[in-house]
C-alpha cells in the first residue's frame, strides 16, 4: 500500500491496496478549466472525491497527480490533473486506515 491521505471523507492511496474493490477508473484534468493556473492539488482531490462518492465509493486507489501544460494562442496555462480508481473499502478497514492516517498526521 502506498502513501495515504483523507480528503472530504475519501481515502486517497498512492498505490494499490488488496482490500480495495475497484469500481471504475476516474480522472480529472483541470488544465481545461478557466483559471487553471490558480487550481491546486486540493481541487483535484475535490473533483475525484465527488466522482468517487457518486459511485458510492469511499476510496481512490492508484491515485496519481501532476501538472499538465496547455498552450493557446493568447497564453500558456499549466493546470493540475489526477486519476485513480474509485474503490470500496469495508467499513472496518476504512476506519482502521482513517485512524492510522490521523495518528500519523498528529505525530
Amino acid at each position: 500500500m502506498g502513501y495515504s491521505t483523507i480528503f472530504e471523507g475519501i481515502v486517497f492511496i498512492e498505490g494499490d491496496d488488496n482490500m480495495a474493490k475497484k469500481v471504475m477508473h476516474i480522472n480529472c484534468d483541470l488544465s481545461k478549466t478557466f483559471g487553471a493556473q490558480l487550481k491546486n492539488l486540493n481541487d483535484v482531490k475535490a473533483n475525484l472525491a465527488t466522482q468517487a462518492k457518486q459511485h458510492n465509493c469511499n476510496c481512490v486507489v492508484n491515485f496519481s497527480y501532476g501538472q499538465k501544460s496547455k498552450w493557446s494562442f493568447m497564453f500558456d496555462n499549466i493546470g493540475f490533473c489526477g486519476q485513480g480508481f474509485a474503490a470500496i473499502l469495508s467499513n472496518d478497514y476504512y476506519n482502521t486506515l482513517v485512524d492510522k492516517i490521523k495518528n500519523r498526521d498528529i505525530q
